[in-house]
């Protein structure tokens, strides 16, 4: 009796001990997996925050860099500017928990805002990135009545001055491709610089905001076709070759006729383009860089 007795007691602990043991692995189980849910969030919640910052516009900077650069606008910014996106996207999800997602006007604006301002902690200027220029167009559209159909066609953080800069190559690309001119003509306007924003109203009397940032007559740039027209009749002919310096002299022809037509450098993107191909003519690997580039395509853009 006094056997059977202990033996009944050995089996409870037993079960109990079995009991116990299986609830401790369904709470480390539980535990387990709740942490991962957590990562899983905090993953997804990056990835989130990384597709929502704007991207800059321009090429990485030189970490090792001492002299400067010539940046996206054509002014000379520090050589190690602008971050890297990674870097941007880095800091921005370290200052703000969240981003605004929407694509309304003021959650685009608040986007780029906050991108700048990452970029300024880190130590590099605006005029590093095209990210200012960009950020006008959206701001601008505050006072006009028709903003709501025009931020229907724009990607997420698309702006007016991306729209205009791909309508102006487009443009340009069809003015070049037509041929019932002559075959001179058509090849003269393929040749021309796509002016990168979008036509002014020739009727304005009011400043606009151009695509690098600062006012120009609301009446510039001049069009494509004026502009084209007017690189005609100053010259003959412009080079047609993919080395530098044909690259710089079209640049230059079309800078010089939007000038003729009494509008400023920077009612375009052309100053800061050309000034991306002449800062190569120090460059040693400028062969290799020029070959991935298109006719008329410069390393800002």
């Amino acid at each position: 009796m006094y056997r059977r007795g202990v033996s009944s007691r050995t089996r409870k602990l037993v079960i109990g001990g079995a009991a116990a043991a299986l609830l401790g692995s369904a709470l480390v189980v539980g535990t387990g997996m709740s942490q991962a849910a957590e990562q899983g969030n905090a993953g997804a919640g990056s990835g989130g925050m990384n597709a929502l910052v704007p991207a800059l516009g321009f090429s990485p900077g030189d970490p090792n860099a001492t002299a400067d650069r010539v940046g996206p606008t054509g002014v000379k910014v520090p050589g190690r500017c602008p971050p890297t996106q990674a870097q941007v996207n880095a800091q921005v999800a370290l200052k703000n928990a969240t981003l605004p997602s929407g694509t309304d006007l003021e959650s685009r604006i608040q986007r780029f805002e906050k991108t700048l301002s990452a970029i300024q902690d880190l130590k590099c200027p605006a005029s590093s990135t095209n990210l200012l220029g960009r950020l006008n167009s959206l701001t601008a559209l505050r006072g006009a009545e028709d903003r709501v159909n025009t931020l229907r066609g724009l990607g997420l953080n698309e702006t007016p001055a991306d729209k205009a800069a791909a309508t102006g190559s487009g443009d340009a690309a069809a003015s070049g491709a037509t041929g019932n001119t002559g075959a001179g003509s058509g090849d003269m306007n393929a040749l021309v610089p796509a002016l990168g924003f979008s036509p002014g109203d020739p009727n304005a009397t009011a400043d606009r905001v151009g695509p690098t940032g600062v006012k120009v007559p609301g009446r510039c740039p001049p069009t494509q076709a004026q502009v084209n027209a007017q690189v005609a009749l100053k010259n003959a002919n412009l080079p047609s070759g993919t080395d530098l310096e044909s690259r710089i002299q079209r640049f230059e022809k079309t800078l010089s006729a939007i000038q003729d037509l009494k509008c400023p450098a920077s009612s375009t993107t052309l100053l800061g383009r050309l000034n991306s191909l002449t800062a190569l003519r120090a460059n040693a690997n400028r062969d290799n860089i020029l070959r991935g580039l298109g006719l008329n395509e410069t390393p800002a853009g």
